[in-house]
């Protein structure tokens, strides 16, 4: 214990009645030691204090998980001959004793119950909703749709559309056209789910790019969803954001939409070679005679991968009007469009075996040898 004192009384005396004495570099140093000890000291407090703080949280989360897991597995093994009413009754006076102002129970109640809705549907699905609801956990997803950090507001926001609460759709659709790429994805996914009225009224303000991975899951969420009303994607094909034209070519293809054939035709001279190329794509696909001239007209303006989808829709639609322009393409100097060309002519289902063979006796012999290659039914083109 003298010895404890001793240096404690040592210390004292060096830096508070002996330190202006000492040179300036030797007081240099000993104001850095003092710091560095100092320092040293609050990081072995606070280490120590979050240490506590980290397993009494853990504790809380073990207690209230299994607490929790157990209520929500007693509530599925429920009789479903009971009505959904008499099952909330049942469990929601339970769940209210808890102490749901506890951040870490809220924490495991929202994970859990948003667990358990991904895996029941039907009256259990329907059950979780109203409780969740009635417990106020829809109003801490909303506080976090408000919240400053991005990753804080995409969380709420992927609350809101897994247990449907779609009076969040208002909230939601203010984010659907941010410039951080992954609030903007969820937010335009969770409010096509979510609006009742007007599902793709984000569509209309989007200035943002629409990522090409983000239209495969927009693409997904639409053409799943059985209860989403359908409407005529042309309307945005004249969006001045690419992206967005793109997607609408994607949905007018996938649903058929014969009534956007004018609208498609008039891309055929968009100035973006991709959406020009999916436009073409469509037409083939919907066999749209009528936008022939248009295609045979661009053509010779095009890249080489627009130029095959031309043949090919041609090909496809197989009216006969442009048989010599196919005729001409297999004296090209590029191999791809000689091929493409004799598959367009080959896809005429009365004529078009019977044309080629006349061809191959008027031909070269590089076309000869396409020929047989197109003929030959073992090959898919």
């Amino acid at each position: 214990m003298n010895f404890l004192e001793g240096i404690t009384n040592y210390i004292a005396e060096t830096y508070a009645d002996r330190l202006n004495y000492f040179p300036s570099n030797v007081k240099t140093s000993l104001l850095i030691i003092l710091f560095c000890v100092i320092a040293t000291l609050e990081m072995y407090v606070y280490i120590s204090f979050r240490r506590l703080y980290q397993a009494n949280e853990k504790r809380q989360l073990d207690r209230w998980n299994e607490h929790v897991s157990n209520m929500l597995a007693n509530l599925i093994i429920f009789d479903e001959a009971d009505k959904t009413e008499d099952i909330v009754a049942h469990f929601y006076p339970k769940m209210k004793k808890m102490p749901l102002r506890n951040k870490v129970l809220n924490k495991v109640l929202i994970s859990e119950i948003l667990t358990y809705h991904k895996s029941f549907t039907g009256q259990i699905g329907e059950v979780l909703s109203i409780l969740y609801r009635k417990l106020g956990l829809d109003k801490k997803s909303k506080k976090k749709i408000n919240s400053r950090k991005w990753e804080v507001k995409i969380e709420g926001i992927r609350e809101a559309n897994e247990m449907r609460i779609s009076e969040m759709a208002s909230e939601i659709i203010k984010y659907t056209d941010d410039e951080n790429a992954l609030l903007r994805m969820e937010s335009q996914a969770a409010y096509i789910n979510l609006s009742e009225n007007d599902p793709f009224r984000f569509l209309d303000r989007a200035q943002e790019r629409i990522l090409d991975w983000h239209q495969v899951v927009l693409f997904e969420i639409i053409t799943k969803n059985k209860a989403l009303k359908i409407p005529s994607f042309a309307q945005w094909l004249r969006s001045p954001n690419d992206t967005v034209v793109m997607l609408c070519l994607k949905l007018i293809e996938h649903f058929m939409q014969f009534e956007a054939a004018e609208e498609v035709e008039r891309l055929l001279k968009h100035h973006n070679p991709r959406i020009v190329k999916k436009s073409v794509e469509i037409i083939g696909k919907l066999e749209l005679a009528s936008a022939e001239t248009s295609m045979f007209e661009i053509y010779f303006d095009q890249p080489e991968d627009v130029k095959l989808e031309i043949l090919n829709s041609l090909g496809k639609i197989s009216s006969g009007n442009y048989e010599n322009f196919l005729i001409s393409r297999i004296y090209s100097g590029n191999v791809k469009i000689k091929k493409e060309a004799l598959y367009a002519i080959k896809r005429d289902q009365h004529e078009g075996e019977q044309k080629l063979r006349e061809l191959y006796q008027q031909t070269t012999v590089e076309n000869q040898a396409l020929i047989n290659h197109v003929l030959d039914s073992r090959i898919k083109p």
